[in-house]
């Protein structure tokens, strides 16, 4: 098959529905660049973020599919974390996504760097020293650059990466498995909040795109994934080392299994009436993880306060945010890195100190503290 003419025949002419003709006519656009640098290539590496999680997980996916489909290269698809939370692990297996240990690969055996929902110079981008991608896929909002991309498909108005690798399949023709549309669905659900946080018209047109095509019965497999007994002791932690000061809420979750569960706990406090702001952190290994939620309001910067607080080791969105703070070694104490991490975030959103309480009940209260 000819990937070229293949690839120009299925790009049809973008369809008025739901979205812009000129968003739509972009897709398009995308698909031929992506085929530009993906031509000739035959041993492609597909990168994702550090500590993967459903949106990355669903787009690297898409990408290996859609090279696959275009060229008939199989891709591996590497990470550098781990993939700890239950429902990650679910979707892994349920939808048969094969990902491998980047410490396990030469990256000199491949010949073109596919890098999924980070970007070089973000604190989830783990890429080998001199590694240096030749396609950039993400939505994350970035401080850097990237003139050194050959093909840098980036746009921070999207509300998920799943949404633009989705977008490259819908708007062009392109034939997608219900695996594959599960996986997309699943990402884009998930890093939207079923389309409640930092969405866009063409997230909201590719999501009922691909739900269409998903695996209803797989989707709830994954999203009802049973959890281990150390998923509530961690929430039991969470709720009483919780404090509430003035309009925003802290609290510390001390040692963690997996990164994930800050953001997982960070979402669930930011439930709390008359709560503008949440900051959950806990520590693993040398690193201090931090997840931050925001309300939307005028000059609201959830990102801009991940990066103050943690010296440029952090980053994210408006509304939501997260950061990854280097304990001091050997002798650093991760519960004073983060008390000062905890003062610079109440000074970074202007929140009173002297209105100050507990959520529940006071950390040392007689309860079981394991």
């Amino acid at each position: 098959m000819d990937a070229d003419r293949n690839a120009t025949a299925e790009a049809a002419e973008p369809k008025e529905q739901g979205v812009s003709a000129r968003v739509q006519r972009e897709a398009v656009l995308n698909l031929r660049r992506f085929i530009e640098v993906a031509r000739g290539r035959r041993n492609p590496l597909v990168h994702l973020q550090h500590n993967p999680d459903p949106d990355a997980l669903g787009s690297a996916a898409a990408v290996q599919a859609l090279l696959r489909r275009l060229f008939g290269t199989e891709a591996d698809l590497a990470y550098t974390g781990r993939v700890g939370r239950v429902e990650n692990r679910a979707m892994l297996r349920h939808l048969e996504i094969m990902i491998k240990p980047s410490y396990k690969l030469d990256y000199d055996e491949y010949d073109m760097v596919v890098l999924v929902d980070t970007h070089p110079g973000a604190g989830t981008c783990r890429l080998p020293e001199g590694v240096v991608p030749d396609v950039v896929i993400d939505h994350h909002p970035s401080v850097k650059a990237m003139q050194s991309i050959a093909f840098p498909y980036y746009d921070p108005d999207f509300g998920s990466t799943s949404t633009m690798v989705g977008a490259l399949f819908v708007e062009n023709g392109i034939p997608m498995d219900r695996r594959i549309a599960t996986a997309l669905t699943y990402g884009i659900r998930t890093d939207t909040m079923d389309l409640s946080r930092g969405t866009s018209p063409m997230d909201e047109h590719i999501y009922r795109e691909v739900y269409g095509r998903a695996d209803k019965q797989i989707l709830s497999r994954i999203e009802r994934a049973r959890v281990p007994q150390e998923y509530f002791v961690t929430l039991e932690r969470a709720l009483r080392h919780a404090q509430v000061t003035d309009f925003a809420l802290t609290t510390y979750l001390g040692t963690i299994g997996h990164s994930d569960s800050v953001a997982e706990i960070a979402d669930l406090l930011f439930r709390l009436e008359g709560i503008r702001w949440v900051m959950v952190a806990g520590h693993a290994g040398p690193t201090l993880f931090c997840s931050i939620r925001a309300a939307a309001g005028r000059d609201v910067r959830a990102g801009r306060v991940a990066r103050k607080i943690s010296d440029g080791h952090g980053g994210g969105h408006d509304t939501f945010a997260a950061a990854q703070i280097p304990i001091p070694q050997p002798d650093g104490v991760a519960t004073e890195v983060f008390a000062e991490t905890r003062e610079r975030f109440l000074k970074a959103v202007r929140a009173k100190k002297s209105l100050t309480r507990p959520l529940t009940v006071p950390p040392d209260a007689l309860t079981l503290d394991p």
